[in-house]
């Protein structure tokens, strides 16, 4: 099912989770270097500067080819433009797919444009002709396309494109229902969000599906947005004012306003809690982004202070909050300290024991799984500066 050799991707993460173990001081430079040449691989991932320069080159190649190949076999109507845009969708792919068997390249920035570029013109061809259901139709396509370019490639960006496109899906798909879908629709969104993360959360944790863990990071953190976006009471009211048309003012009610204001204001608390708890730093990071949003939210409606004055007072109160921090966490207490750990989390406490077994001892095969912890597949390097 997968373009690439089992065997590569297995030793890039080893190598990816013992950058990360070096990185943070578990394992010596001996050791580091010892499993870099006992884990080889052949796939090619330059750095973020050849990766842009290879993207804008291929998407100059894409344009130019596009454009020629659009003058010399031309275009007769909506028909030959959709069978034109389609024909390019499978050149690409097939160029991809050569690519990636001829010169192994992952996440070198040509496979990456030439997945979207496949999607692009796929999505291309089936709006050129106006029919009914178009954007169901090509959220519904859209979804295959992304999840199998995300298998096939395990590629994270394609694992959250092919989210994106499902709740969409579902979402045009509940609201077909009637007036009470539509006034229900944020509750059964939120109740999806909700089932995408509990089982985003059980397939990270099968170790036979080690090479995807980085795409189930990004979808679950996409869940954790999309289950507050659909409570927030600004999404919904303005996204009802614009799809259902309800012609709502700045401070008419929305049905059920008072249960969004409490989702709006309780779940990035409810985020940063659990986070906490669990010492889950996604959980953490993301809480503290929604709760800016709700601020915003909040302002929108209710201004009581002018901008300047509420930025300044919020900015006062954060930096006396990570002052008080700083100092209190200098001391670790509870797991929590405000040191410099480098790349280490939760999973790297055990990492030098596991790298060091893992370098002098037998090597296991990749069906077995090797695991010190989430790995950056699907767009991390191997020297860890990703």
């Amino acid at each position: 099912m997968k373009a690439y050799n089992s065997t590569d991707l297995y030793n890039l993460h080893v190598q990816e989770e013992a950058s990360k173990a070096f990185h943070a001081s578990c394992i010596g430079d001996d050791s580091y270097k010892n499993i870099l040449e006992k884990h080889q691989h052949k796939l090619y991932t330059p750095n973020y500067f050849i990766r842009i320069g290879l993207a804008v080159l291929t998407i100059i190649a894409i344009l130019f080819s596009g454009i020629l190949l659009g003058l010399v076999f031309g275009a007769d109507g909506e028909a030959g433009l959709i069978s034109l845009l389609i024909f390019f969708a499978v050149v690409c792919y097939a160029i991809l797919e050569l690519f990636v068997k001829v010169k192994n390249y992952y996440n070198a920035g040509i496979d990456n444009i030439l997945m979207l570029s496949v999607l692009t013109f796929i999505l291309f061809a089936l709006f050129i002709e106006d029919y009914g259901n178009q954007y169901l139709v090509a959220a519904a396509i859209a979804t295959i396309v992304c999840l199998w370019l995300c298998i096939r490639f395990t590629d994270a960006f394609m694992a959250m494109l092919a989210y994106a496109s499902f709740f969409l899906f579902i979402f045009l798909l509940y609201i077909k229902a009637g007036d009470i879908a539509k006034a229900t629709a944020s509750f059964v969104m939120m109740i999806v969000s909700a089932a995408a993360y509990f089982l985003m959360n059980k397939l990270y944790k099968n170790e036979r599906l080690l090479f995807y863990k980085f795409s189930f990071q990004l979808i679950i953190l996409l869940t954790l947005v999309t289950f507050y976006a659909c409570g927030n009471y600004f999404v919904v009211k303005e996204l009802s004012n614009e799809m259902f048309g309800l012609n709502l003012g700045l401070h008419d009610p929305i049905p059920y306003g008072w249960l969004f204001w409490i989702f709006t204001i309780a779940i990035p608390p409810a985020y940063i809690f659990y986070g906490i708890k669990k010492k889950d730093i996604l959980f953490i990071r993301t809480g503290l982004l929604l709760i800016a949003i709700t601020i915003f939210t909040v302002r929108y409606y209710y201004s009581i202070l002018d901008a300047e004055v509420a930025m300044m007072i919020a900015g006062l109160i954060l930096i006396a909050k990570s002052y008080f921090l700083i100092k209190f966490l200098k001391t670790p207490k509870q797991g929590f300290t405000f040191e410099n750990t480098g790349f280490v989390s939760k999973e790297l406490l055990n990492a030098e024991a596991l790298i060091i077994a893992q370098t002098f001892g037998e090597k296991k095969s990749p069906e077995h799984g090797f695991e010190f912890g989430g790995g950056s597949s699907g767009g991390g390097g191997a020297t860890g500066d990703f």
